[in-house]
């Protein structure tokens, strides 16, 4: 990236948090997001043709295709979230993160030409996949337990047992807050839009 820099704010929280919600408001206000999950997702869309998912394939086996040779995530989640599995899950990070980056980075570099003044990443592992490096700020998005797995369990469609094994193999709350310059509270009840101007405002994260 060349030019003007643009500001970089992260966006890390365990899964259920909320962290793409918390996006939507922050690109309400003004501030344009990244989802990487969505960048993973638009990776593997050339099926054959995608260098990361022929990678993953290698590394896991066809198995983990469907029937039309897309990935079949569900199929791969209990591969690398089965008890046990860390070593699993440490090798497709180790696959997918370099090829999330690369993308993400375009992406950055685009929104900068486009007159950006920040943008927003959202990552599900920021520290984990080495995004922090990338930042100028880093928020946690935090919800109670309970709430994460009943978010989980609603949005995937899997058992609260899978889910707990889900939020067990990710980093605790205690340990991303102590690395961020901010926690945001999504339970349902706290105010999410005036936390995310009361941070645009302290940062001053919006083009005067």
């Amino acid at each position: 990236m060349s030019g003007k820099k643009i500001r970089v704010v992260g966006l890390c929280g365990r899964s259920g948090s909320g962290k793409g919600y918390v996006c939507k408001v922050f690109e309400k206000m003004g501030i344009p997001g990244i989802d990487t999950d969505a960048v993973y997702r638009s990776l593997l869309e050339a099926g054959e043709a995608s260098p990361c998912l022929c990678e993953i394939v290698r590394v896991f086996g066809s198995d983990i295709l469907d029937a039309t040779g897309n990935l079949n995530r569900r199929a791969l989640a209990k591969i690398v979230f089965a008890p046990g599995g860390g070593a699993h899950l440490q090798q497709l990070n180790s696959i997918t993160h370099k090829y999330i980056k690369e993308a993400t980075l375009q992406r950055i570099d685009l929104l900068k030409h486009a007159g950006a003044g920040a943008v927003l990443i959202d990552a599900p592992v920021l520290f984990e996949s080495g995004f922090d490096a990338l930042c100028d700020l880093i928020f946690c998005v935090q919800a109670p337990l309970p709430l994460l797995v009943q978010r989980i369990c609603e949005r995937d469609g899997i058992s609260r047992e899978e889910a707990r094994r889900r939020l067990d193999a990710q980093m605790p709350d205690s340990a991303l807050s102590a690395r961020c310059d901010g926690v945001i509270l999504n339970d349902g009840i706290a105010d999410v839009n005036k936390q995310v101007v009361d941070i645009i405002r302290r940062f001053s994260l919006l083009k005067s």
